[in-house]
């Protein structure tokens, strides 16, 4: 399907009747408008802990939020209010990336520890080594234990290397819920790692 023609007012009129599929007939359609935006930002960031993927994300959540707070009295076209939305979000993000205060986060120390180093210790999807990657298995299941059921799931799809569009696919979830659940989760395990350093 050409998205290129799809228009943004049947759809944000699909999504009040609370239409499931017509979210992510924005998404796909504003998909290239987001990564221009990316690939502006991203020499802004390199070395500072964002992917493009993270970027990526950012522009989502932008989208998202001109989805919920658009209105059609405002005199400004959706495109217009979408395209500035989500650069806002990712600006703002980059800003985020680097500011100082966020070193710590910025130094990858972080998604090394939770998101590597535990895999490089236990394949989680290899049950045939569990005796010798014993601990590095409780230590997941130890930080698994700190969330409740969804957010654990998303926890543990990610730890295992699955994309935001996949675990939004495989638990049924907006792309930006799965994003608002791992930032939740980053900002919780950031909290645990930090008093262990």
């Amino acid at each position: 399907m050409d998205y290129k023609y799809v228009n943004d007012y049947e759809v944000l009129y699909r999504i009040e009747e609370k239409d499931d599929y017509a979210e992510d007939i924005l998404y796909k359609k504003y998909y290239p408008a987001i990564k221009n935006t990316v690939i502006k930002y991203l020499p802004l960031v390199k070395n500072k802990g964002l992917e493009i993927d993270d970027l990526i994300q950012e522009g989502y959540l932008g989208l998202s939020n001109a989805i919920r707070t658009y209105r059609d009295n405002q005199n400004v076209l959706f495109y217009s209010y979408a395209c500035l939305c989500i650069e806002r979000q990712i600006s703002t993000c980059c800003r985020r990336a680097s500011s100082r205060k966020q070193e710590i986060l910025n130094n990858s120390y972080f998604d090394d520890y939770i998101f590597n180093n535990l895999s490089n210790d236990f394949e989680y999807n290899s049950l045939d080594n569990i005796g010798d990657n014993i601990s590095a298995y409780e230590d997941f299941m130890e930080y698994k234990s700190m969330f409740n059921f969804i957010d654990g799931c998303v926890f543990e799809l990610r730890y295992n290397g699955f994309s935001y569009r996949e675990i939004s696919e495989l638990l049924d979830l907006s792309i930006s819920t799965v994003d608002g659940k791992l930032s939740k989760v980053r900002k919780t395990l950031h909290s645990v790692v930090k008093k262990t350093i």
